[in-house]
């Protein structure tokens, strides 16, 4: 009965453990993660600044699952190539090792509480404080408390192994199998970081076992392997729902790991004879192996990355192999909003990511129907011909703004830090608003349709005042839809206003052009004015 009490107090400390994890990257995340987001999408433009920032923005929110993924989403939206996200892949290995440096100084070396209850306190403040900055930086303070308090709730209930000479028997029947205990320790620590989905996690729990002596050096580091293994699964999964390119993204990650793995199992023996020459003191105290493994991890990281950082095109060719090009889409296909289940590292970031992309296809249907409509009025029987097209890009719409608003309203829900809330707010919005463009373009080609098959007609240069207007529309929404594509770096809303005033001024003089049009004109065809008086207020709605 003991022994189970103990269990579950060590997985109760584990579920502290990365529920602090989990509240500290968060807040890291919502305090600054549209300034990370920017730093992953600019920072890649050569290998070198593409590892250098892996290394900084892991090193920030403590969790390469999180880089990764937001990396796949970034590929996903087209806004980095496959090959750029290599180079912060590699560099993310690196970041995530700052993890056990801190576990292994902080977590062994001091009184853990005077390190966690102090920075709980600190953020007591902050926490019920009515604005949202501020309540982001509580979260952080907390989740690091709670990181630790878990770490010493996990310490305390691992028994020492001199109190339990059992487990050493059992232990040493794995770890006297010569290079097949290698491996096992390898697949242990993979399944170890899959089951916890994260390898900071998997690392401290390995770091914590070696501290207490139920695993000596070799079987940890061996374990430390497999954990980086482990770390890709998350990414993968990430990649499920998405294009080939965020799939690609994944695999690589995968391939570079797994790849580093096997080269270090070949020097395996060497390597970590090497770590024990260059960290101070007897390997075998279990007192010393923390840092031991703190070394392990850094010179393993670092010396993959030197070795693989020359091989970035030729594994972006092989992952190019692995995952076929993605089927053209065809309007007729119902649409689907592909995102990461909740359950992910920060889902919603990179789901943000997505939602933002899929609002440039949203912008781009609308505008594809608009240019029909332009064409349409210049060569109606082409327009008819078209016209199930037209029906088809304005469902497609409909279907895109029910799914993205759904899913907005359930972020609504979780607890958002500042600036993804406004996200969440602006694409809500824009979601909305791009449908109201789709149906009053439908509008217009029901108008047009119907002028056709009346036989009604404009006023003498009504059509090339209508082209020169939808012209003037045209080039707004192509601005709008190009700031969401991130073509442009800013917004600039001086010239959105200046391209608004002149779409104004437009409709202002084709309404008096049409009214003065009936009122002195005795042939006029007033069905057919009254139309076009009803496209111009459809075209200003735009």
């Amino acid at each position: 009965m003991k022994g189970f009490f103990q269990l579950l107090n060590l997985i109760g400390g584990i579920g502290v453990f990365l529920v602090g994890m989990r509240i500290m990257s968060d807040g890291i995340q919502n305090r600054a993660g549209n300034r990370l987001k920017s730093v992953l999408h600019t920072m890649t433009e050569n290998r070198f600044t593409g590892v250098l920032t892996g290394v900084g923005v892991t090193s920030i929110i403590q969790s390469s699952s999180a880089t990764t993924v937001l990396l796949v989403s970034l590929v996903n939206a087209g806004l980095i190539t496959v090959k750029q996200s290599l180079g912060v892949i590699m560099g993310a290995n690196i970041g995530t090792t700052l993890t056990a440096w801190i576990v292994s100084i902080v977590g062994f070396k001091f009184k853990i509480a005077s390190v966690a209850l102090p920075a709980i306190a600190i953020a007591i403040p902050f926490y019920f404080s009515g604005r949202t900055k501020r309540r982001e930086i509580a979260d952080i303070l907390i989740g690091f408390g709670l990181l630790f308090l878990g770490l010493s709730f996990m310490k305390d209930s691992v028994p020492d192994i001199k109190n339990n000479p059992e487990v050493l028997a059992f232990l040493s029947n794995w770890s006297e199998m010569g290079f097949g205990s290698t491996i096992l320790f390898v697949l242990i620590g993979t399944l170890l970081t899959v089951i916890v989905q994260s390898s900071s996690a998997a690392m401290t729990i390995t770091i914590t076992m070696a501290f207490k002596g139920w695993i000596d050096f070799p079987a940890a580091a061996a374990i430390i392997l497999g954990e980086n293994i482990g770390t890709t699964i998350t990414a993968f999964l990430a990649s499920i729902p998405m294009n080939a390119t965020a799939k690609r993204t994944a695999r690589a990650h995968m391939l570079f790991n797994i790849i580093g793995v096997l080269w270090m199992l070949a020097v395996f023996n060497p390597f970590t004879r090497m770590v024990d020459g260059l960290v101070p003191g007897d390997v075998s105290n279990p007192a010393n192996i923390p840092f031991h493994l703190s070394m392990f991890h850094t010179l393993f990281n670092i010396a993959n990355t030197l070795f693989l950082v020359g091989f970035i095109g030729p594994m972006s060719h092989l992952v190019e192999k692995m995952v076929k090009d993605d089927i053209s889409i065809s309007l007729k296909i119902p649409y689907k909003l592909k995102v990461v289940p909740w359950n992910i590292t920060d889902a919603v970031a990179s789901n943000l990511i997505t939602v933002r992309r899929d609002l440039v296809s949203m912008a781009g249907e609308a505008y594809d129907m608009l240019m029909m409509v332009m064409n349409g009025a210049r060569n109606p029987k082409e327009f008819e011909r078209r016209k199930d097209e037209m029906i088809l890009r304005e469902q497609r719409v409909d279907d895109m703004q029910e799914q993205m608003i759904g899913y907005l309203t359930k972020c609504i829900r979780q607890p958002l830090g500042h600036d993804q809330s406004r996200t969440v707010a602006a694409q809500h919005r824009i979601a909305n608003e791009l449908e109201s463009v789709a149906d009053s373009t439908f509008g217009i080609g029901l108008l047009l349709s119907k002028l056709h098959n009346k036989g009604w007609q404009f006023h003498k240069q009504g059509d090339d005042e209508l082209m020169t207007y939808t012209s003037q529309v045209l080039d707004f929404l192509k601005y709008n839809q190009d700031f969401l594509d991130r073509k442009l770096e800013d917004y600039d809303i001086k010239v959105a206003n200046k391209m608004e005033e002149g779409i104004d001024k437009m409709r202002d003089k084709l309404r008096k052009r049409s009214r003065r049009t009936i009122e002195r004109e005795e042939d006029v065809d007033v069905k057919g004015e009254l139309i076009f008086m009803d496209i111009v207020r459809h075209l200003e709605h735009v």
